[in-house]
């Protein structure tokens, strides 16, 4: 029997979501793996909320075995949350403030870009709304995992699917490249990444603090593609290092 006794509400949805559509199976073998779903054509479907990371060596092993592999990310665009009180009565719903953009994802592909190109490895990310749900204490409390940096006063219940707002492929370079925007010059300097990040028309307004945890991922974006060798060093401006689109 396969424990799913950890799995969240919002893996959980995805996961039969997935499963639906493409006919498949969910907690099925391929190879030493369960993978959370496995197509008619034996291809495979991770769905994770979490760090892309971690499947890394899962992901590796199976396109190995020259399986077919797609990882769905949800990234939150929008989030209502709904607080509840200890005997289950609605406390308070409000809308977050808080959107992750497309370059919320970067920090978790740290561990696996070297697969990011493998020509049978698909990233697929869903930008996406949903409800969470957190439960008020009587006191400030620390979690289980001991992740906070200051305590608060309410434990989360779990986040549930509202809808699917765009997805977002990466399989080829073109894909790849397409985070940088597109109104960046040929030759640029991780400043001016970050101006044309922040500055980027992203289809719906976006608050300044938005647009900044988005520009601040630059650093972190030239680096992924570097490695990835999407990207070359082309000379200096001033202090600043200059890149390019390599042409490798």
């Amino acid at each position: 029997m396969i424990n799913t006794y950890n799995e969240s509400d919002l893996h959980r949805t995805l996961k039969n979501l997935y499963a639906l559509e493409y006919n498949g199976r969910t907690e099925a073998p391929s190879g030493n793996w369960i993978c959370d779903i496995v197509t008619e054509s034996g291809d495979v479907i991770e769905i994770q909320t979490a760090n892309i990371s971690k499947l890394t060596q899962k992901t590796r092993d199976l396109l190995a075995a020259d399986k077919k592999v797609t990882i769905v990310h949800p990234l939150i665009a929008e989030k209502l949350i709904e607080t509840y009180a200890a005997d289950g009565s609605l406390v308070s719903r409000r809308k977050s403030p808080k959107s992750q953009t497309i370059y919320a994802m970067l920090r978790s592909l740290t561990g696996i870009y070297p697969l990011l190109l493998h020509k049978q490895f698909t990233l697929e990310v869903l930008h996406v709304s949903i409800t969470e749900q957190r439960r008020k204490t009587a006191a400030p409390v620390q979690l289980a995992n001991k992740s906070r940096r200051f305590l608060k006063d309410w434990v989360p219940q779990g986040k549930k699917l509202d809808s699917i707002i765009k997805k977002e492929r990466f399989h080829t370079k073109a894909d790849w490249l397409a985070l940088l925007p597109p109104t960046l010059q040929n030759n640029f300097t991780v400043s001016d990444l970050q101006k044309a990040i922040f500055a980027r028309s992203w289809g719906k307004d976006l608050s300044k603090s938005n647009r900044t945890a988005a520009a601040s991922q630059a650093r972190l974006l030239v680096w992924l593609f570097m490695r990835m060798g999407l990207l070359e060093e082309c000379g200096k401006q001033g202090r600043s290092r200059l890149f390019r689109i390599a042409t490798g």
